[in-house]
């Protein structure tokens, strides 16, 4: 094993879930997930918590795997030319809808070489800036753009990374300008060190570095408030019709064995039916929203062609 890659086994319950006599099944070894996304992301964080119950429900081990690089895009592609037996599934984020355009050598096809599974569900995004920084609203924010265009600075993981393509979004339905500051990687420490002024962030990170003093929320990428965080305004209330909210989802390659692809799905959906589940990821930050194939098929295209869309108009390219 690579020192870039972490595993974690956990061992199956005795019991198969009961399917059809005849039917195609997964084999008695091993399921593996693979995250392109590094260890301790957030991906890795809620994954962890699904292994176990899933598992359970398949009645075999369940291996996490994760492989990060290239914008998720290594890792997407491992997935798309791996064996076709059900084996080895994708748990990624929306980043495969945005992956085609801002990556045109990409080796994969998001709607054509990929089954998907299971959506898991929704993840806020909140903006926030410096603790010391000038800007403590998002109108004060939108003043301050339009008063100096092009100098209040915000920081991304990157060029073409979904949190780019949303600040993207949010300066052209607000119209203003901001100058872009890629990283490689979290620009969490220059944000609160004052080094940048604006990052969107995910929830549950944004709202503890704010509950710590670090940071300041300015609005979540939601059309609507949270209710578990009424006090904190939608980016929407002062940009009407903001919405950047990303998701976590699952997907097999696509010739996998419908029966196989069927009993993975049956049990990632019971599995994110469960309410202890349910409430740890919320503590994380998701908002689970469990959806079958179909639906997940469907949110995948009009992403694709959403973010596709904001990417080429911006001539956004993955670092």
């Amino acid at each position: 094993m690579s020192l870039n890659r972490r595993t974690l086994i956990l061992a199956g319950a005795a019991l198969a879930p009961a399917v059809k006599a005849g039917a195609q099944t997964l084999q008695n070894r091993p399921v593996r997930i693979i995250i392109p996304f590094p260890p301790g992301a957030a991906m890795d964080v809620t994954a962890r918590m699904i292994v176990t119950p899933l598992s359970e429900a398949l009645g075999q081990a369940v291996v996490i795997e994760t492989r990060p690089g290239a914008g998720s895009t290594i890792g997407t592609a491992a997935v798309a030319t791996a064996a076709p037996d059900g084996h080895t599934i994708l748990f990624t984020s929306a980043a495969i809808a945005s992956a085609p355009a801002v990556m045109p050598n990409l080796s994969f096809d998001p709607l054509k070489d990929f089954a998907p599974l299971s959506l898991l569900g929704h993840v806020p995004l909140v903006l926030t800036s410096g603790a010391q920084n000038e800007i403590t609203s998002m109108a004060a924010l939108l003043a301050a753009a339009r008063a100096r265009p092009g100098a209040i600075t915000y920081a991304t993981p990157g060029n073409g990374t979904p949190i780019h393509l949303a600040m993207e979004l949010l300066q052209r339905e607000a119209g203003i300008r901001l100058l872009h500051v890629p990283y490689r990687g979290t620009p969490v420490p220059d944000l609160i060190a004052g080094r940048v002024d604006l990052h969107l962030d995910s929830a549950h990170a944004a709202i503890a570095r704010g509950r710590q003093g670090q940071v300041r929320l300015l609005g979540i990428s939601t059309p609507q408030r949270l209710a578990a965080l009424p006090e904190l305004p939608a980016i929407a209330e002062t940009v009407p019709g903001y919405d950047a909210t990303t998701w976590f989802a699952f997907f097999a390659p696509v010739r996998v064995p419908p029966p196989v692809l069927a009993q993975l799905s049956a049990a990632l959906m019971e599995v994110t039916s469960r309410p202890a589940l349910r409430a740890g990821m919320a503590e994380q930050g998701v908002q689970v929203q469990a959806t079958g194939p179909e639906a997940l098929g469907r949110l995948l295209a009009a992403d694709t062609e959403r973010l596709g869309a904001i990417a080429r108009a911006v001539g956004a390219r993955l670092d």
